[in-house]
């Protein structure tokens, strides 16, 4: 699992962060003055990349996080089942199982690709790993 430390205030919306050891995204940032004998906050709200729960967490701003490292690559589809999604890597030929994405266009589109058999064949997605997970960001044929 590759995981780096930066500190919290500089992150920005858009980027990524590990909260309760579930990678996520930052929706909104916001920080707070230092008070009288206290120290300046940020309080950081994010969505979670596989499982959508919003979470919200106030850390003191000179503080350190585990951020992860996203590794993103693109893969031939080899089946589609119920409940997971067979996929190949195109550079190192190797194979995995990914769930399902969240995301209702990329549902349709993948169930659009197992209706009709002669669509796997061209069908490709980009997946990204991050934190020993593997997420399904874009399918796409050529």
């Amino acid at each position: 699992m590759s995981i780096r430390r930066t500190e919290i205030q500089k992150l920005k919306t858009g980027q990524y962060i590990m909260v309760d050891e579930e990678p996520c995204i930052i929706k909104a940032t916001e920080r707070s003055k230092s008070g009288k004998h206290g120290h300046a906050k940020v309080r950081v709200v994010c969505v979670g990349m596989f499982d959508n729960n919003k979470r919200s967490l106030t850390i003191p701003s000179g503080h350190m996080v585990e951020v992860p490292e996203i590794i993103k690559g693109n893969a031939q589809i080899n089946f589609i089942e119920d409940l997971s999604i067979n996929i190949m890597d195109l550079e190192s030929y190797e194979s995995f199982d990914v769930d399902w994405p969240q995301d209702e266009n990329l549902k349709n589109k993948l169930k659009e690709v197992q209706a009709d058999p002669n669509k796997i064949s061209s069908a490709q997605v980009e997946y990204w790993q991050l934190a020993n997970k593997t997420l399904i960001s874009r399918v796409f044929s050529n």
